[in-house]
């Protein structure tokens, strides 16, 4: 057994506590492998539990007597990474946390850090867990906005290059965080709407709170997603700029020496009386009008600001 924790604590979470000295234990955060040794569980809520193991997605499903879900947390260093993944068991008088690494243990201890906790209660703990799981998150939308920024700057300015992955990489951080708040406003909404009676109705109401929160980071994080999608139309439009540039100087050569090129075939022809041929002023000619012609467009591409 990881920890259990006693809610009727005057310090709710403050510190663990073992089986003897915890009367009853409310709150236990178990490995899978723990969970699966518990006699009282029902059966389909362990098949359940095993399923949404595997699918890796916040999911909530209400029973008669019990609630059951799962989170999927992105990790906010690489959100478009493998998330941390845990699942919860909750009836009226205990909350079983399953989890196979150390997001619960931490996410208890912000719990019990932040003060939010006020009511010894197994629903009020899955609603302080919950809200605990995006407290912080407008800051994170916060410092990947000025990232996005600084990267327009950029770009705008031409100080670096910047790759397409790049720019992606922060519209797919955006829809990973964006499905995550939706999926935990819709778990917070079946919880809140408290059909199977597990909870008081005060205690069910407080989690629409959780759902108007996820919804308001799920708008930013939409929002961040079409920010995303501006920078990489700005990307292209600046690769295009570019290849335009690119071409137009291309352009500009062939034209200047195009004429050169149709002198140079003149003169390659293979005839013995041409007349230019015969004159001794023939070359100089020739070489003058091809400078005068070079210089010429160049002139005219410069008044048309083309170079």
């Amino acid at each position: 057994m990881a920890a259990i924790y006693d809610l009727n604590r005057p310090n709710p979470l403050a510190a663990p506590c073992d089986e003897e000295n915890c009367k009853p234990p409310l709150v236990k955060i178990l490995t899978s492998h723990e969970f699966s040794q518990l006699t009282h569980i029902a059966p389909e809520a362990r098949a359940e539990l095993a399923a949404l193991e595997l699918a890796a997605a916040n999911f909530v499903e209400l029973y008669p007597s019990y609630i059951i879900g799962s989170f999927s947390v992105p990790d906010k260093s690489d959100p478009t990474g493998d998330p941390d993944t845990m699942s919860f068991y909750l009836e009226a008088d205990h909350l079983i946390l399953i989890d196979d690494g150390d997001i619960a243990q931490k996410t208890l201890d912000k719990v019990a850090a932040t003060g939010i906790l006020t009511k010894p209660t197994t629903s009020h703990t899955l609603y302080a867990f919950m809200k605990t799981l995006i407290a912080d998150d407008f800051s994170w939308f916060s410092s990947m906005e000025d990232a996005m920024e600084s990267l327009e700057d950029a770009m705008i300015g031409h100080h670096v290059d910047i790759s397409s992955q790049t720019i992606m990489s922060y519209r797919r951080a955006a829809m990973r965080m964006g499905s995550y708040y939706q999926q935990i406003g819709v778990m917070a909404d079946l919880i809140a709407d408290n059909e199977n009676k597990v909870m008081s109705r005060e205690e069910a109401r407080t989690f629409g709170h959780i759902t108007t929160h996820a919804n308001h980071l799920s708008d930013r994080a939409d929002m961040l997603r079409e920010y995303s999608l501006q920078l990489y139309e700005l990307h292209q439009t600046q690769i295009d700029l570019k290849q335009n540039s690119t071409m137009q100087i291309l352009t500009i050569v062939t034209v200047m020496f195009a004429p050169l090129t149709l002198v140079t075939g003149w003169f390659g022809m293979n005839f013995v009386n041409m007349p230019e041929l015969q004159s001794e002023w023939g070359y100089p000619v020739i070489i003058a009008a091809s400078i005068l012609l070079v210089a010429g467009l160049l002139w005219f591409f410069r008044h048309k600001k083309w170079l």
